[in-house]
């Protein structure tokens, strides 16, 4: 899990402007589709990630629910046992189930560490699916873009890059790149805001995650 966090930080700062700036420049969408390809991957690893903490989380659950089926048997046996006159029994069946409830307690809290742990986990997939949407968005334009500048500089013979093709006056292709830069300044403002917090995030439910599934771990073991 550490090391798809470390990657995922890498994209997470990438810049969608820089990036369109850079392909724009050399002409080229292959640096723009290696940050796609490389999002699409981490984003899948980090899915598949989640995978063994949610079955942790479902194991949770299931025990927590046969500790709760097991307090109530054995809620009813000490009433039985009172009714029937057998008082020792019953004081050993109440601690019984005293015991029990502060286990269920205790599953309890892990439960909603766990479950909290994941809603961060989930807020964050989709801020990544959401970033990965906008940069095959804007994939898209780039491609027309440089297709129309293609195209322009075959209908004027003319040799020059998109960069002089823009300074020389073809206003249609630098206003659709003004267009598309200003896209991408508000998609980059506004992932800096959103991800402001975002490796504390991570970080947090990482290290609530690990610690519960550890000692989940333990209790399995342990038999409680």
């Amino acid at each position: 899990m550490a090391t798809i966090f470390s990657k995922l930080r890498t994209l997470l700062k990438a810049n969608l402007h820089d990036l369109f700036d850079k392909a724009l420049q050399k002409d080229d969408l292959s640096i723009y589709d290696e940050y796609i390809r490389q999002a699409e991957r981490e984003v899948a690893e980090f899915v598949s990630a989640l995978v063994p903490m949610k079955a942790s989380v479902r194991e949770t659950k299931r025990r927590r629910e046969a500790l709760a089926t097991k307090a109530a048997q054995f809620d009813l046996a000490v009433d039985h046992f009172l009714k029937a006159g057998q008082r020792t029994q019953a004081q050993v069946t109440l601690k019984q189930f005293q015991s029990t409830m502060s286990l269920i307690e205790t599953y309890d809290n892990t439960l909603a560490r766990q479950i909290a742990g994941l809603e961060k986990m989930e807020d964050v997939r989709i801020k990544l699916e959401g970033r990965l949407a906008i940069a095959k968005q804007e994939r898209e334009e780039l491609a027309s873009l440089l297709q129309m500048a293609k195209a322009r500089e075959v209908s004027t013979k003319a040799l020059r890059s998109l960069d002089d093709l823009m300074g020389q006056g073809d206003t249609d292709v630098a206003q659709a790149a003004e267009n598309i830069r200003r896209r991408l300044d508000h998609a980059d403002s506004a992932w800096e805001v959103q991800t402001s917090s975002l490796d504390q995030q991570l970080d947090t439910a990482l290290s609530d995650l690990e610690v519960d599934a550890e000692l989940a771990e333990r209790m399995a073991r342990l038999g409680i």
